[in-house]
């Protein structure tokens, strides 16, 4: 049980640091996207400039060095800009990240446990830092359209700082806004999110994410936030 305890919080500090970044950059770092003349940019720009939330289904798929699955999950987000989203995973296991613009709460079911973050924390180290930072995208990236894959425009992100958790960040957009995003880790490691029935301008009021604990549930990092 021990051993099963530790691989989990090992792979639930991957999990949010890999989506606190992937769900909240692409609306508020990005705000100062550069202006390069290309459609998956302008189609970036517009969508960051007119969707303040969206709600959507994704199935995110981590696979390992040699691009073998290591593991499938589904699932549903609400996100409303900026810093507040609810990722819930349904399949194969229950669990929920909650970001309530100041701390992001993981909370598992199966362990019966809620560990909280402050993001300033939580995003110490990843490319998530240009949110509290207002930095323009292109200082810390470099940026190149890839084209268009069965509708999807793609983008490939490259962090500049040595000191990033990623290696590489794809982005795909199409019509309805959201795609999918693709993100390498440092390890070799890549984590993929298909989103479907994607809902942009959805009515999400604040107190939506303003996070409960369940009763009888440890509470982890509480008192230092």
């Amino acid at each position: 049980m021990q051993f099963h305890s530790t691989r989990r919080r090992r792979r639930n500090r991957w999990v949010v640091a890999a989506l606190s970044w992937s769900l909240t950059s692409l609306f508020t770092a990005m705000m100062a996207l550069p202006v390069l003349g290309g459609e998956a940019l302008t189609q970036l720009e517009r969508f960051i400039q007119d969707v303040e939330t969206f709600q959507a289904n994704f199935e995110q798929t981590v696979y390992d060095e040699d691009s073998v699955p290591l593991q499938s999950s589904s699932g549903t987000i609400r996100l409303k800009r900026p810093g507040r989203f609810i990722w819930s995973y349904t399949s194969p296991a229950t669990q929920e990240i909650v970001a309530d613009g100041q701390r992001i709460w993981l909370y598992d079911k199966d362990l019966e446990q809620v560990t909280v973050n402050d993001i300033d924390e939580r995003i110490a180290g990843t490319p998530l830092i240009l949110l509290m930072r207002s930095e323009p995208l292109e200082e810390s990236f470099d940026i190149v359209e890839l084209g268009e894959a069965e509708g999807v425009n793609w983008l490939e992100l490259t962090p500049r700082a040595e000191t990033s958790d990623f290696e590489l960040v794809f982005i795909g957009l199409d019509a309805t806004g959201l795609a999918a995003m693709e993100l390498r880790d440092n390890f070799g490691q890549a984590t993929q999110i298909r989103f479907s029935d994607f809902e942009p301008g959805v009515m999400l009021e604040d107190s939506l994410f303003d996070f409960q604990v369940p009763e009888g549930v440890d509470v982890i990092g509480l008192d230092d936030n």
